[in-house]
């Protein structure tokens, strides 16, 4: 691994031992003090980018395209970012958004989907699979790329699964299998020490808020109960170092065995290193990303 990515993850073990929690700390307060708002980074208006604001049945979209572009792009990517389905998209969403928009030539709608804690994951796959057949009637549905991480990487999946015309193929980063109580949930402990920014209590809270309600081995929150039946192609990316890795092992088993066709990429890396273009590793998926999109 890199040594800028070495060093920032060492920081990171190094902060979570003291009494505040460190990265952990940060993001467990985000999840216990939910703010569900829109904010469009300054970087991101004043790119070179167009950008568009779309309000689709009471929610926001931005969609993304190079300014070149009169109308829409024969390509496009439904992206889902995560955030437990309690946190807006981040910095880090936004510049690999622009990014691939830029270099991809394709339109690229950041979705801001409904969130807990007013909102579960029943409700926003129900808004996402509405959006999506507005979307297959504006593009060539094998030019549509799935596109999320974590809890959007979960969201992506369920409603490829949903949906029963697929989109072209899926780019699915850092996705949270093995959520449910019991020995699931003791692999996602024994994880713990590993993993620098993730733990098992933010697990908990986000399976109490966003996921209430619904079982949690169903299809619309648990990637290993989708029926996989005629699914697109993947592309999966994901860390040896977060809470999720034993149980995306036994993920791609069980995708190989309903035969999809997938293309994976792992490093020994934190949850979510593929979406952070702050370190060599996660640039260079990123540009894998933007040419899958143009394929």
């Amino acid at each position: 691994m890199s040594i800028s990515y070495r060093i920032a993850e060492q920081a990171c073990y190094m902060l979570n031992s003291l009494p505040f929690d460190g990265a952990r700390g940060l993001l467990m307060g985000g999840f216990k003090e939910p703010k569900d708002e829109v904010i469009l980074p300054a970087f991101v208006r004043k790119s070179r980018l167009s950008i568009d604001k779309i309000v689709f049945d009471g929610f926001e979209i931005h969609r993304l395209r190079k300014r070149s572009h009169n109308k829409y792009s024969s390509r496009a990517v439904l992206f889902l970012p995560g955030g437990g389905g309690m946190e807006r998209a981040t910095v880090l969403h936004y510049d690999m958004a622009m990014k691939i928009a830029k270099e991809s030539g394709a339109d690229v709608y950041i979705v801001h989907y409904p969130l807990a804690p007013k909102y579960n994951v029943r409700y926003a796959l129900d808004w996402l699979e509405k959006l999506y057949m507005v979307l297959i009637k504006k593009y060539p549905v094998h030019n549509i790329t799935f596109m999320g991480d974590s809890a959007g990487a979960n969201l992506i999946i369920s409603l490829a699964g949903r949906v029963h015309i697929k989109p072209g193929k899926l780019i699915v980063i850092s996705p949270a299998c093995g959520l449910e109580n019991g020995k699931n949930r003791n692999i996602r402990l024994a994880m713990e020490p590993f993993d620098p920014i993730l733990n098992v209590e933010m697990n908990d809270i986000i399976c109490d808020n966003w996921c209430r309600d619904v079982p949690l081995d169903s299809s619309d929150i648990s990637p290993e109960y989708v029926d996989y039946t005629n699914f697109p192609k993947m592309y999966l990316y994901y860390g040896e170092h977060e809470l999720f890795y034993p149980h995306v092992i036994n993920y791609v088993d069980i995708l190989k065995e309903q035969g999809v066709e997938i293309h994976k990429t792992v490093k020994p890396m934190c949850h979510d290193w593929a979406i952070c273009r702050l370190f060599p590793e996660g640039r260079k998926a990123v540009k894998e990303m933007w040419n899958i999109i143009k394929k």
